[in-house]
């Protein structure tokens, strides 16, 4: 793992668990990164969610940096982060805990990545349910 990007994630998360001033440069790297670029951005968006080690995190992730990929580069991101999802339910948790505006282009898309993963129909518990997304 690239050193750099294996700090940055490590100071996010320590940011989120303290919310220590000496950290927020963490976050505002974490966001210009995910803006900079959806390689970039899915590259730290990644080692995060790998790196969450409970759902709290883990919904930080998603309501933050995850969540902005996927507003941000739409059927692009979710390209790429379905494909990840083959693989790791981590990853389909994390996905659960996004929260998209009825307006997206890819709401239905990711509905019904819900549906297939299980939190759309009762099976999973998702980490967090928006009424735009989860009518």
């Amino acid at each position: 793992m690239d050193p750099e990007l294996d700090k940055l994630t490590d100071v996010y998360l320590r940011h989120h668990a303290t919310n220590g001033n000496e950290d927020f440069w963490a976050f505002e790297e974490v966001d210009r990164r995910v803006r900079a670029g959806l390689a970039q951005g899915w590259a730290v968006v990644r080692i995060l969610v790998d790196k969450a080690d409970a759902d709290i995190p883990l919904g930080y992730i998603a309501a933050g940096p995850l969540e902005d990929l996927v507003d941000g580069y739409g059927d692009s991101a979710l390209d790429i982060i379905e494909n990840a999802c083959e693989t790791s339910e981590k990853m389909q948790l994390a996905l659960s805990g996004i929260w998209l505006e009825r307006e997206s282009t890819v709401l239905m898309r990711w509905r019904n990545l819900m549906t297939r993963y299980g939190f759309l129909g009762g099976i999973r518990k998702p980490l967090s349910t928006h009424p735009d997304c989860w009518f």
